[in-house]
């Protein structure tokens, strides 16, 4: 657990404790989802920044921070989850943000995403409301929010769908049962 401390670290991301995964917490791969299935009409919260700015990693770190402050990913001492592979699964390790960090840089650079302004992440807020996700696109860099993902009908039709990929684990499917069971 110290390797994966340290790789967090490199963000500014204090570990706290990986999480249970028998708790039913919406697994990472299917919350990596969420901002596909909108439940309104409504534009999707999000922050981009375009790959040519200058100051590509300063903005997307301060418009992540905005969106996960303002749309509640944050709980008490700025602790919230984030998926984390462990032995070949993904699940949720429970963090602290630190009072220095960089999430889209070094962050990403670690274990975050796939190199400095290029993130590959999925957060989750402890209570399991809302979602963040880190990502790129053709010509940006930004985070996307989703809430209540547990209240979203799109999002829990495509669950049972997700299980029967060929590559989703029996852990893995285990984990959106749980979910979709003891979701509201």
């Amino acid at each position: 657990m110290s390797e994966l401390a340290e790789q967090l670290a490199a963000g500014g991301l204090e570990l706290v404790e990986l999480v249970d995964p028998l708790v039913p917490l919406i697994p990472p791969r299917l919350a990596n989802a969420a901002t596909s299935f909108p439940p309104t009409a409504e534009p999707v919260p999000h922050s981009a920044v375009e790959l040519e700015a200058p100051d590509l990693v300063a903005q997307a770190n301060s418009g992540w921070y905005q969106l996960a402050s303002e749309g509640g990913l944050f709980g008490t001492d700025r602790e919230f989850l984030v998926a984390v592979e462990q032995t070949g699964e993904w699940w949720w390790a429970h963090v602290r943000l630190a009072q220095s960090w960089d999430v889209m840089g070094r962050g990403a650079a670690s274990i975050l995403g796939r190199g400095q302004g290029h993130p590959g992440f999925v957060m989750l807020s402890l209570d399991g409301s809302v979602i963040v996700v880190g990502n790129v696109s053709q010509s940006s860099v930004g985070s996307t929010l989703a809430r209540d993902p547990s209240r979203n009908a799109g999002l829990r039709e495509f669950a049972p769908q997700l299980a029967d990929f060929p590559d989703v684990s029996e852990q893995e499917k285990a984990a959106i049962g749980r979910w979709l069971q003891n979701a509201p």
